[in-house]
């Protein structure tokens, strides 16, 4: 995982407008590096390390050909080869003041840049892990990155809105045996029983493959917007749904819902089983817009919640399907393996860093 080493001493780098602070220095790890070589400098750097081309503009070394124009400190030169070397531990510097570059080796060059945020939820040195990947195929909006499979146990988590056009609706589907994310839909202009009929179709689409509905598990967070949600469920028929339909067993001495009704409390908790299973590597997570989101889930009051400007569906739907499986924990022994009680709870928060290149 990856480490920072804050600049202690107040060092400087030089940059193309002189010279800057920089906030510390990353180390990346292993990685395979190339021999990038100029008319008169040369240096060492991994495939995607950014440097900038005489007009200023972005280039990763794995893009670079003989002949291209590159700005370096003492003018411009061109690009007379690219070769692979092997694999070495690399270092970047992070927050170079002004404008983000530096020269090294006299070429000018992009740094990682780390803007100081609010706490995360995930740890920083995990969240620089997480990448996400393609899915492997697409069934209508929903977006497949494994194929469900049978003998699995499958949760289809959905977090309902309005469909109106501002925040989206999220469903995420995991495979609970091993905690790994194989699916999820977004939007933000379905309607509600539109939503509903996409949850159907997705746990349909899995029971058709595992033939075994005490083996697929959906459900809906129902606060506020999940009222209708729960309505919208009844007008398609429960029994059109091929799969249990789980239910928080908490009922407190207000009126029961079928559903997960998010408190503080049960959202602290769920949050904080979460947090364990991804930075212990338990949970998989394979889309890139959730990832992106987790990088934006933020410490908010005495809970957590989406920076400004930003949305968590994905991350709330997310954190339902952990609170299916926590319970799901009762009735599968085989899931104890990775769902065990680690003792987690949420502590008060470190300073966080949020990465974009």
């Amino acid at each position: 995982m990856a480490e920072l080493a804050n600049n202690k001493n107040n060092l400087q780098v030089l940059t193309d407008t002189g010279w800057s602070d920089f906030e510390g220095v990353l180390d990346k790890g292993v990685r395979l590096i190339a021999n990038l070589q100029l008319t008169n400098v040369g240096i060492k750097a991994t495939l995607d390390h950014v440097i900038f081309t005489d007009k200023l503009t972005k280039k990763e070394v794995k893009e670079l050909r003989p002949g291209m124009k590159i700005h370096t400190n003492t003018g411009i030169q061109k690009v007379v080869s690219v070769k692979l070397l092997g694999e070495e531990r690399v270092y970047d510097l992070l927050n170079v003041e002004k404008n983000r570059r530096f020269y090294a080796n006299d070429i000018l060059c992009s740094n990682c840049e780390f803007l100081i945020a609010d706490e995360t939820l995930i740890a920083p040195s995990k969240l620089l892990d997480l990448e996400g990947i393609e899915p492997q195929f697409r069934i209508s909006q929903v977006r497949w990155y494994r194929q469900p499979q049978p003998g699995k146990i499958y949760c289809v988590g959905l977090d309902p809105s309005l469909g109106t056009g501002g925040d989206p609706s999220a469903i995420q589907i995991f495979e609970a045996n091993s905690t790994t994310q194989i699916g999820e839909w977004t939007h933000n202009r379905t309607p509600i029983p539109e939503q509903i009929r996409i949850l159907a179709s997705i746990v349909k689409y899995i029971n058709d493959i595992v033939k075994d509905e005490q083996s697929v598990y959906y459900s809906v967070e129902n606060n506020n917007i999940g009222e209708a949600a729960l309505i919208s469920i009844d007008q398609f028929g429960e029994q059109n749904i091929p799969g249990y339909f789980l239910s928080d067993p908490t009922r407190g001495g207000g009126r029961y819902r079928k559903g997960f009704n998010t408190s503080q409390k049960n959202k602290l908790t769920a949050c904080a089983k979460m947090k364990t299973l991804i930075e212990s590597g338990k949970m998989t997570l394979y889309s890139k817009p959730l990832i992106g989101e987790f990088k934006d889930f933020v410490a908010h009051g005495l809970s957590y919640a989406a920076k400004p400007g930003s949305t968590d569906d994905l991350v709330m739907a997310t954190i339902l399907v952990t609170r299916m499986m926590i319970l799901l924990q009762s009735y599968h022994p085989e899931m104890d393996q990775v769902m065990r009680d680690f003792g987690e709870s949420i502590v008060p928060p470190l300073p966080f860093i949020r990465m974009s290149f």
